[in-house]
């Protein structure tokens, strides 16, 4: 038996399989993952969850502030508030320092008062602007404190506002004056985010620690297929136009699932993204499915949906035992590796 095979950093994982492996007993594997766990692990993990939750509910409370004493506030009132919130959030971050996590949060902080301040503006002045402008404004305005803040969140928040103002400038310009067909839109938002996961992943490879999330790369990995998943469905259901750049779609939804499910079998293995993917293309099977029964052969019966539900069973369990022996052929590559 080759031991170089478990010759990596611990984690809770590899304590799991040196037990299945019978290299570690029960005794040793409790001992270990009390060491690798103390009880002051979760003190911390609590005291940080605890420091998120508060600042949410601050943010929250400021904006809901103005929105409740909108009428009674001055405007130099509103503009002084707001600001002055923004420069010491960032004068608190500064003195804190980026590399904790209390930094990091009063950056996400100021970020969050940046789009406060360009809502009040709007609101105060008129100024008629589209919707899209404030969400692509406030990216650009934030930009430079995502680079150096090196915080998961804050490159999620900054994202979204992305994909929200390439969503709202696409119903507020694209369609209605350029006739943009939704379906671009969609490659475009799976494009941006699909670059995201790519640079996560990059990132982890280079050993940057604050992209190392596995909630980050489900978020990601879930931006890119829901996109790609309504062109394909509605090539399914045909209620749309279905032309060339639905067909376009629904390949580029196939070529990311498929190259989705190679990445996370065998070059950066990991369930949780496959049992995503793989729940992706079930809802998907199951619409194709689901329109060949009521709509080709117009199953629409109570024997139709009795069929329809058996189906869905079937289906749902089939992927459910795939990824059990998946996850299974992936806990023994090592152990075979070291045999």
């Amino acid at each position: 038996m080759n031991i170089d095979a478990y010759n990596k950093p611990a984690d809770i994982r590899l304590l799991r399989q040196l037990n299945r492996d019978g290299l570690l007993n029960d005794k040793a594997f409790i001992a270990a993952q009390a060491v690798l766990h103390p009880a002051s692990a979760w003190f911390s993990w609590a005291s940080q969850m605890l420091l998120l939750l508060g600042s949410t509910l601050v943010l929250a409370g400021i904006i809901f502030f103005f929105a409740y004493n909108w009428a009674e506030m001055s405007s130099f009132l509103k503009f002084a508030l707001i600001e002055a919130g923004i420069v010491g959030c960032v004068l608190a971050a500064y003195q804190r320092e980026l590399q904790q996590l209390s930094g990091k949060i009063l950056l996400l902080s100021a970020s969050v008062l940046v789009g406060v301040l360009l809502a009040v503006y709007g609101q105060v002045y008129q100024t008629g602007a589209d919707a899209f402008g404030l969400f692509l404004g406030w990216a650009a305005l934030i930009f430079a404190w995502v680079m150096i803040g090196e915080f998961a969140a804050l490159w999620l928040l900054w994202l979204v506002l992305l994909n929200t103002g390439a969503i709202l400038y696409w119903q507020q310009v694209g369609e209605p004056a350029h006739s943009i067909p939704y379906e671009l839109l969609c490659l475009a938002i799976a494009v941006l985010n699909g670059i995201a996961l790519a640079l996560r992943e990059i990132g982890v490879r280079q050993d940057r620690t604050w992209l190392n999330n596995g909630w980050l790369r489900g978020i990601l990995l879930l931006a890119c297929l829901v996109p790609l998943s309504i062109p394909t469905i509605d090539l399914i259901l045909a209620l749309g136009r279905n032309d060339g750049m639905t067909f376009v779609a629904t390949c580029a939804w196939a070529a990311t699932v498929a190259g989705g499910y190679f990445c996370y079998r065998f070059t950066v293995p990991d369930m949780s993204a496959l049992a995503l993917i793989v729940m992706n293309a079930c809802v998907i099977l199951l619409t194709l499915i689901g329109n060949l029964l009521f709509d080709t052969m117009n199953f629409d019966d109570a024997g139709g949906f009795l069929l329809f539900a058996l189906i869905i069973l079937a289906v749902v369990s089939s992927a459910a035992l795939f990824l059990r022996r998946t996850a299974t052929a992936m806990v023994r590559i090592p152990k075979e590796a070291a045999g």
